[in-house]
């Protein structure tokens, strides 16, 4: 074998690993597309049932409030019925690329709309989180650091008894 032979057939060994690599590297992100696809498909369906259910609850209403002789209300809860169905429907009907290039188009024609969902999201999001931020800290108040039965916000140990000193300064050194 030559210098030059054993060069080639090196470099033949090192193309046929990369191309193994870069077939494995292939079918692993296909099969990650796939599984993510396969779980966005099933968390559309799902939430596509969900308007669905809000849609038929909102029909309900709307035959309650016909037989209850209220029928401006009930014409509102019928169109805001129909409008509630359509979106089912169109997460039922569409695919996620489909969905992606309507909302592209949507924030290229109405700029001002996609800012204002923005901003509601945002605000919807800062108020859970500010929820459960409260949720955590009602747990948490009346116990110290070292477990102890605390009372109250003001720091001090001991139970508020209703009395004390009527000057209103500061008592405690």
């Amino acid at each position: 074998m030559t210098m030059a032979n054993t060069g080639g057939t090196a470099r033949e060994q090192i193309r046929e690993v990369k191309d193994q690599v870069v077939d494995q590297a292939k079918n692993t992100f296909q099969q990650a597309r796939d599984r993510a696809s396969s779980s966005l498909g099933e968390s559309k369906s799902q939430m596509a049932d969900q308007f669905g259910t809000v849609a038929d609850a909102l029909r309900r209403t709307t035959e309650h409030l016909r037989s209850e002789d209220q029928q401006r209300i009930a014409g509102l809860t019928e169109t805001v019925a129909r409008q509630v169905d359509q979106v089912a429907n169109y997460l039922r009907t569409k695919d996620a690329r489909a969905m992606k290039e309507d909302l592209e188009n949507l924030a290229r024609r109405q700029p001002a709309l996609m800012l204002g969902g923005a901003l509601v999201l945002g605000l919807i999001g800062a108020r859970f989180l500010k929820s459960s931020e409260r949720g955590r800290d009602a747990r948490r108040i009346g116990q110290g650091r070292d477990g102890e039965r605390r009372f109250g916000y003001t720091g001090y140990d001991q139970p508020f008894s209703g009395q004390g000193s009527r000057g209103g300064g500061y008592a405690g050194a």
